[in-house]
C-alpha cells in the first residue's frame, strides 16, 4: 500500500491551495480528483478584489468591472469606483493556473473517485488502497469526507444558471425578497460568454423560484435560445474543520459566505489555513476565525441589512467604499 503524508480529495481552489502550502513545507502530498480535468465547475466565477490579494494574478480575469448594477424593490442603483469592484474568472482557467503552481511538487491524479475512507487509509474506485497520516476533504458541497465524519448538511442553497454565448456589457444583481427570499439573480459577463443564474433556499418551492427567475429574464428581454439550465449545491453549514487527522476545507467545510454566496476566497483561505495547521499543530488559524466571524454576521444580520442597504443608494455606495 502506497502511503502519503497528506492525501487531499478534490482539486478545486481549496485542495490546490492546501497542497501548495504542504509541499512547500516538505510534505509528501497527493490529490485525488474524480473529474477528468482540473477546474471546471458550475459557478458564476465572480471575484472581489481581496481574492487577488491572495496572489491570484489579475491577468486571469475574463472581465474587470468598475461598476455594478443592483436592481432592488423596483429601483436600480449603479455603484461606480475607480478600483475594480468585481472581476469574473473562468473556473477552468483558474484551476489550471493553480494546478500549474504545484505540478513539480504534487501529483494530481484525475478520474480517481474515492469510494471508501478509513482511519488512516482510503480506497479508490479502481480498488487501489492509499495510506495517509492526514486527510483533507476538499471535495465540494457533497463531500464524501464530510459524510464519513457523520456531519449533516442542513444550511444549503441551490444555484442554477445558464451560459449564454453572447457577452453582456454590465454586471448586474437582482434582489427581491418576495421572489427569491435571501437569494438573488446574477448576470456575470465573461470573456466569451455570460453566466446568468439564481441562488435560492431549497426549502422554498423550487418551481416557484424558477418561475420567478425566468420572469426576471423575460422582463429584461434575455433570450435563452438553446441554453441548458445547470444546477449545483452551495453548502453554508460549517460544523468544524479539524477532526483528528482529518480536515475539511472550502465547500466541504461549509465555508461559503451565507448571504453573498462567495466561495472562491473562502476556499483558498481555508485550504491554506488547514495546511498550516497540519504543518504546525499550534497554529491557531486566524484567517479561518475571520471567515467564521463574517459568516456569523451575515447569517444574523445579512438578510436584514442587505435589503435595507439596497433601498438606499447612499448606503450602498458607503458599504462598497469601505468593504471592497
Amino acid at each position: 500500500m502506497e502511503k502519503f503524508d497528506v492525501v487531499i480529495i478534490g482539486a478545486g481552489p481549496a485542495g490546490l491551495s492546501a497542497a501548495k502550502i504542504l509541499a512547500e513545507g516538505g510534505k509528501k502530498v497527493v490529490i485525488f480528483e474524480k473529474k477528468t480535468k482540473v477546474g471546471p465547475k458550475i459557478c458564476a466565477g465572480g471575484l472581489t478584489s481581496k481574492v487577488f490579494d491572495l496572489g491570484i494574478p489579475l491577468s486571469l480575469a475574463d472581465k474587470k468591472f468598475y461598476s455594478v448594477k443592483f436592481h432592488c424593490f423596483g429601483k436600480t442603483t449603479e455603484i461606480k469606483r475607480d478600483k475594480i469592484l468585481i472581476a469574473t474568472v473562468d473556473r477552468e482557467k483558474l484551476g489550471q493556473w493553480m494546478a500549474n503552481q504545484i505540478e513539480r511538487d504534487v501529483e494530481i491524479i484525475l478520474d480517481s473517485e474515492v469510494v471508501k475512507i478509513e482511519d488512516d487509509s482510503l480506497v479508490l474506485k479502481s480498488g487501489q488502497k492509499i495510506g495517509f497520516d492526514y486527510l483533507i476533504g476538499a471535495d465540494g458541497s457533497s463531500s464524501g469526507v464530510r459524510k464519513y465524519l457523520g456531519l449533516s448538511t442542513n444550511k444549503v442553497a441551490i444555484g442554477v444558471q445558464y451560459s449564454l454565448p453572447q457577452v453582456f456589457n454590465d454586471l448586474e444583481l437582482f434582489l427581491d425578497q418576495k421572489l427569491f427570499g435571501s437569494g438573488y439573480v446574477w448576470i456575470f459577463p465573461h470573456q466569451k460568454y455570460t453566466l446568468i443564474g439564481c441562488a435560492y433556499n431549497p426549502s422554498r418551492l423550487k418551481t416557484e423560484i424558477l418561475k420567478n427567475f425566468h420572469q426576471v429574464l423575460e422582463n429584461e428581454n434575455i433570450a435563452l435560445g438553446q441554453a441548458k439550465l445547470e444546477a449545483h449545491l452551495i453548502n453554508f453549514d460549517y460544523q468544524g474543520f479539524m477532526f483528528g487527522n482529518k480536515f475539511l476545507a472550502g465547500d466541504a467545510g461549509g465555508f461559503t459566505l451565507d448571504i453573498s454566496g462567495e466561495g472562491i476566497y473562502s476556499a483558498i483561505v481555508s485550504g491554506r489555513e488547514v495546511a498550516r495547521k497540519i504543518l504546525d499543530p499550534n497554529y491557531n488559524c486566524p484567517k479561518i476565525k475571520k471567515i467564521l466571524a463574517l459568516k456569523v454576521i451575515q447569517e444574523k444580520w445579512g438578510k436584514y441589512l442587505m435589503f435595507k442597504i439596497f433601498r438606499s443608494k447612499f448606503l450602498t455606495r458607503l458599504i462598497f467604499k469601505r468593504s471592497i
